[in-house]
C-alpha cells in the first residue's frame, strides 16, 4: 500500500534580520529567497513522522514524498530518503506558487493517479501563503474524504485508524478507503533524525524530477507588502537604587502572584 507525503519546501524566515525585513517591505517582491535555506514546515514534519510510525507497525507500507519547487528542495527529499521514503519526486518549476493552491493540488492529484496512492498526508498551512486550501482542493479533485487537524495515524490490516483533534474534542476514524489527511502539529510531534550512515547512503539518492502538468495561471499577484511589528506592552521601573527597584517590583507585580 502506497501513502504519499506532499510537502512544501518553504524558506526559513527565521534566518532574516530586521534590516532584511525592512528592505523587503519597500517592494512587492518580498524577501530574497536566495538568502534563506528551505525547510519543511512543522505540520509536514509531523506528517512525515506519523508515516514513519505507521511504517514501523506495518512493514507492507510504501512511503513516497513529493514537492513542487526547484532544485533547492533536493536536500529535503534526500533527507526523507535517509529516513526510509522509497520514492521521491520533485515537480520542477521556478514559478511563484504561493497563492496558487489549485495548481499545487493538480500536481499532487496527478502523482496520486500515476502511483496508485491510497492516502495523502500534507500540512494544514505553510509559513507562506497560509491559505490552508490545498488539502481541500486535492480531496475535491480526487473525490476523496478530507480530514483536518490530524494528530495520529495507525495502520491496520483492513485500513487505517486516524485521530484528529480540535479545541473541543478528539475524534477517531476507521478508514477503509483512500483519504486526504491534513496534519496539524502543535509541538507534540518531532521528525526523527536519521543516523550518519543513513544520511551518507542517501546523499546521492535518486530523485525523480518531472515537469509540471499544465500551466500555472496566477490567481493572485502580490502588489505590496506591509511590515507588521508586534511589541509587548512594558513599564520601566524608576528608582534611585537597585534595592528600591526590587522592592517596587515585588510590591506591584510579584507579591500578588507569589501569594496565590
Amino acid at each position: 500500500m502506497n501513502i504519499l507525503l506532499a510537502f512544501k519546501a518553504e524558506p526559513d524566515l527565521g534566518m532574516l534580520g530586521e534590516a532584511d525585513w525592512q528592505a523587503a517591505a519597500k517592494s512587492a517582491k518580498g524577501p530574497d529567497p536566495g538568502l534563506m535555506r528551505l525547510v519543511m514546515g512543522s505540520d509536514e514534519q509531523g506528517a512525515a513522522e506519523l508515516m514513519l510510525q505507521a511504517k514501523a507497525r506495518n512493514a507492507q507500507l510504501n512511503l513516497s514524498a513529493m514537492t513542487v519547487g526547484d532544485a533547492r528542495a533536493m536536500p529535503l527529499l534526500r533527507h526523507l530518503a535517509a529516513l526510509g521514503f522509497t520514492q521521491r519526486t520533485l515537480v520542477n518549476t521556478a514559478r511563484d506558487l504561493r497563492f496558487n493552491p489549485a495548481f499545487i493540488a493538480r500536481q499532487i492529484a496527478e502523482r496520486v493517479r500515476q502511483e496508485k496512492i491510497a492516502m495523502v498526508l500534507l500540512g494544514s498551512q505553510s509559513s507562506e501563503g497560509q491559505n490552508g486550501q490545498t488539502g481541500w482542493l486535492l480531496a475535491d479533485i480526487l473525490g476523496w474524504p478530507c480530514f483536518s487537524g490530524v494528530t495520529g495515524l495507525e495502520a491496520r490490516e483492513n485500513g487505517f485508524t486516524v485521530q484528529s483533534d480540535d479545541f473541543h474534542q478528539r475524534s477517531q476514524w476507521q478508514l477503509a478507503q483512500p483519504a486526504v489527511l491534513m496534519v496539524q502539529n502543535r509541538g507534540q510531534m518531532a521528525l526523527r533524525v536519521p543516523g550518519m550512515r543513513a544520511r551518507l547512503a542517501a546523499a546521492q539518492a535518486d530523485v525523480m524530477q518531472i515537469a509540471p502538468a499544465g500551466e500555472a495561471h496566477p490567481t493572485a499577484v502580490c502588489s505590496s507588502l506591509a511590515r507588521e511589528v508586534s511589541r509587548r506592552a512594558g513599564e520601566v521601573i524608576v528608582a534611585d537604587s537597585v534595592q528600591e527597584k526590587v522592592q517596587k517590583l515585588w510590591d506591584r507585580y510579584l507579591s500578588g502572584r507569589m501569594s496565590r
